[in-house]
């Protein structure tokens, strides 16, 4: 995996990373961010890190700036990764906004249907 930062490029095998996580940003999902833990020992230049249960964790991107939908970059990303990553929580509340934004769309294209054959409302 490549990362680049304030001009500096640091080439990470995925046997550096741990763990990549997709985070919230603030109290909601609305811009998850995506993080990566990595072994110990492993720093990535141009970025500052923060340490966590003895671990150096870096933001990289929002997981919406990517050009393909969320499911399909968290797909790719598993697969290269080995596994190495974690988006369950957002793709879950993902999944169930867009279940919420169907059944809307639907109870309004139920609501508009005229009542009879003729397409006159009563």
């Amino acid at each position: 995996m490549t990362v680049r930062a304030n001009g500096a490029t640091t080439w990470l095998p995925w046997s550096s990373v741990e763990m990549m996580t997709a985070v919230k940003r603030g109290a909601d999902w609305s811009d998850p961010m995506l993080e990566i833990r990595v072994t110990p020992g492993v720093r990535v230049k141009g970025r500052l890190g923060r340490v966590h249960e003895g671990r150096r964790v870096y933001q990289l991107l929002p997981l919406e700036s990517f050009i393909c939908p969320p499911e399909q970059t968290v797909a790719i990303l598993h697969r290269y990764s080995g596994g190495k990553v974690d988006a369950k929580a957002y793709l879950t509340y993902r999944a169930g906004k867009q279940a919420v934004a169907r059944w809307s769309n639907e109870v309004q294209r139920v609501t508009d249907w005229p009542d009879d054959k003729d397409g006159r409302t009563e």
